[in-house]
């Protein structure tokens, strides 16, 4: 008889989301993805057969199964979730995986621990136990087991198994860690309770940085043992994983959002990029260079050492601060006024068109997307189908986002995280859900395959854990639930609040009958908005009073993001605009006003009603839209400009 196993590894958003840096987030995707890879092995030596993933050509799995070639693989590519076809005894398949998977974590621990806390763990109190309490009690490995074609196992069977909560882990006492919070920090000390307590905590940590380089700890982190091994293991990935990996090319959030800017800073302003660079470089701590995946342009040797700087150095207020750009003497503060004034230089330079350079964006983009329906594809079409599919759009994943300034994080079954730098992200979030439909496009299915998205704008200064866990509401409850799947959820974060909200479709239907590309929609709105062109366009004042005037129609006692309106009855809403509008474009003296304001009044009726709605008329409205044009047309502003 063949069995159907379902087997998933957790906890997975805990695990992924409490993360502080980018190394960290792209290190837990890592380290899922490498887990369970060995419980794939695991399964298939007993006797099982993955059957998706489809993993035969997966590099990570292949590494893993000793069937190596090419170069290490570099980037998370296998779910947590997959699905194994058993002949004989299911249950013994489902354990063998459980104990690979277990026999890989254990080793990834042990290796961080020799190499980081051994020599330090008799200084603390009880941290041999505390380590091995959060090592052993950590993964919750569930399976289920069903009949061959689904219909008694499956997907079904596992989202009931989840509800039973059997893994309960124990409890944490004293002190917490500082990026995992419901775990206690290692040390075992308790610093509230007396003076002598804080000084050992802080001689424990003094003793386990002996070790560490000055980018692994920074000196407030007190670190739980899970948070530990995310943060090293790439540090000792010979004994770890079995094999060498360079986790030293993943750039900040700081340094992604710069990315377009930095290649147009060294085209403008080539001789004056060159200096600077070499100007903090005999200043500032050779430790505090960045290394990068090879951004267009920017792995260049003519571009010289501008693009490795650290990008907290390519921001004037950052550069300001004593913390985020530390520098040698920094006692004399005519070194830091020199910097100040060279960066001041770049910032003034212009392009032949006679635009000036300005200053880098001050906000980065965090990209989630997951595929709708899938386990209505698997059911149709069969899960080999649906895996082999799924390969072909994860292998052109990087692809994508590379072509898009981005980084890829993790690209893994239906999903895909990613950071990009604000201009590229909307775009790169299209591409990949085009891509996604057109890798289904030869299979005979009854269910439309779709990807949804949420992009989250958020200022670089955020907790990253912070902009993670809202690119998962916003692709959960906003995108899939409120908005019915298919669809783009984008938010934008500022250190102030949430600015704004926008879901959409990818398509959206207008009330005469023709369609348009969300995203293309928005970036023409953007484009009107823009300042220095000729065209007047629209001003950010228009958008502001919209704003106010639709939250008194629509009876909202206080505006906020993500809110859809009911427009009073009777309301030519579509002759309101056209007046505002019109009176926006006589302010600037503008010629043709009748004409360009039509065009202008269609583009804002387009984007101001909820995507799925299908009236003629609009019944609701929604000002997010609006709000997100501006906010792309300058990301560099600063938080009180409204």
């Amino acid at each position: 008889m063949t069995t159907r196993l379902d087997i998933s590894v957790g906890p997975v958003q805990g695990f992924v989301a409490q993360s502080r840096r980018t190394r960290d987030l792209w290190g837990s995707s890592y380290l899922l993805s490498f887990l369970s890879a060995h419980a794939m092995h695991g399964a298939q030596q007993a006797g099982g057969r993955v059957v998706r993933p489809v993993v035969d050509a997966d590099p990570l799995y292949r590494w893993v199964a000793d069937l190596r070639a090419d170069e290490a693989p570099r980037l998370g590519t296998l779910p947590n979730h997959f699905v194994v076809e058993a002949h004989g005894e299911a249950h013994e398949v489902a354990r063998a995986s459980v104990h690979a998977l277990e026999e890989a974590w254990q080793s990834v621990c042990g290796a961080v621990w020799d190499r980081f806390v051994e020599h330090a763990h008799p200084f603390g109190d009880g941290t041999a136990s505390i380590w091995n309490r959060q090592i052993h009690g950590f993964w919750e490995v569930m399976w289920t087991a069903g009949t061959q074609d689904g219909t008694a196992g499956s997907h079904g069977l596992l989202a009931r198994r989840k509800h039973w909560r059997s893994h309960r882990l124990p409890d944490e006492p004293g002190d917490k860690c500082t990026v995992m919070h419901d775990l206690q920090e290692l040390s075992g000390y308790v610093r509230a309770e007396s003076s002598a307590s804080r000084k050992s905590q802080n001689g424990f940590w003094e003793r386990m940085k002996k070790h560490l380089g000055s980018l692994d700890r920074r000196d407030n982190e007190r670190l739980c043992a899970i948070a530990l091994v995310k943060r090293l293991f790439p540090k000792v990935a010979t004994e770890a994983l079995g094999w060498e990996i360079d986790t030293s090319h993943w750039p900040s959030t700081v340094y992604i959002g710069a990315v377009p800017w930095i290649r147009r800073a060294l085209a403008i302003a080539p001789q004056q990029t060159r200096q600077y660079a070499e100007a903090v470089r005999r200043s500032a701590a050779d430790t505090l260079s960045e290394r990068h995946p090879p951004f267009a342009g920017l792995d260049d040797a003519a571009a010289g050492n501008f693009p490795k700087l650290d990008a907290n150095y390519l921001h004037r207020e950052f550069v300001k601060t004593e913390r985020l750009c530390p520098l040698a003497g920094d006692g004399d503060n005519s070194i830091r006024d020199d910097l100040l004034q060279r960066l001041g230089t770049i910032y003034g330079a212009k392009d032949k068109a006679g635009h000036q350079l300005g200053p880098p964006p001050t906000f980065h983009a965090l990209l989630l997307a997951d595929g709708d329906h899938l386990g209505k594809l698997v059911s149709r079409t069969g899960g080999e189908s649906v895996g082999q599919t799924l390969a072909v759009f994860t292998h052109g994943v990087s692809e994508v986002v590379d072509a898009h300034d981005g980084v890829t994080v993790y690209a893994g079954g239906d999903d895909v995280l990613a950071m990009l730098p604000v201009p590229r992200a909307l775009s790169c979030a299209a591409f990949l859900a085009s891509r996604y439909q057109s890798a289904f496009g030869g299979l005979d299915t009854e269910v439309e395959a779709t990807l949804s998205a949420s992009v989250v704008f958020a200022h670089v200064r955020l907790p990253l854990s912070a902009v993670i866990a809202e690119a998962h509401r916003l692709l959960d409850d906003v995108a899939k639930g409120e908005n019915g799947r298919n669809s783009l959820a984008v938010g934008v974060m500022k250190r102030s609040g949430s600015y704004c909200q926008w879901v959409t479709t990818w398509n959206r239907i207008h009330p005469d009958g023709g369609s348009s590309p969300a995203t293309e929609l928005l970036e023409r709105l953007s484009q009107h908005l823009k300042r220095d062109v000729a065209d007047p366009g629209l001003s950010s004042t228009l958008i502001y009073r919209l704003r106010e005037i639709l939250t008194a129609l629509c009876g909202w006692q206080h505006w906020k993001p993500g809110v859809w309106g009911n427009v009073p009855e009777g309301l030519d809403l579509r002759a309101f605009l056209h007046a505002e509008i019109i009176h926006s474009l006589e302010r600037k003296s503008f010629e043709n006003d009748g004409a360009h304001a039509d065009e202008l009044t269609d583009l804002v009726c387009k984007l101001l009603r909820p995507s799925r709605t299908s009236s003629a008329e609009v019944a609701e409205a929604g000002v997010d839209a609006l709000l997100l044009a501006r906010f792309l047309t300058a990301p560099a502003r600063e938080e009180g400009d409204g």
